[in-house]
């Protein structure tokens, strides 16, 4: 009975996100974009005498920007894992070698 209860909504309501537990997420998708877009970037951009980015590199850059008020390194780390982002890696992966 079930199925078809659910089966008499409107498409458009089956779509939608139900409410979930737990906090809210603390930083809007432009600030995470934000944050993607420094660590894509060469440190040397941003005036930092630095060859990889770090995640307390980032963090501060990111505040430096007023892209957030406050984030940690370890909030930092735990975006770009999400998102399978290594600073470190990605002259690899942006700019591929001559040849």
């Amino acid at each position: 009975m079930v199925g078809i209860k659910r089966a008499t909504k409107p498409i458009i309501e089956r779509l939608k996100d139900q409410e979930r537990s737990g906090a809210p997420a603390k930083f809007r998708m432009e600030q995470v974009v934000g944050l993607f877009a420094i660590a894509c970037s060469e440190p040397e951009d941003y005036g930092r005498p630095i060859s990889d980015w770090t995640a307390r590199e980032l963090a501060e850059e990111m505040v430096k920007q007023d892209i957030v008020e406050s984030i940690s390194p370890r909030h930092v780390g735990r975006l770009l894992e999400s998102a399978q982002i290594k600073p470190h890696q990605s002259r690899y992966w942006l700019t591929p070698p001559p040849g």
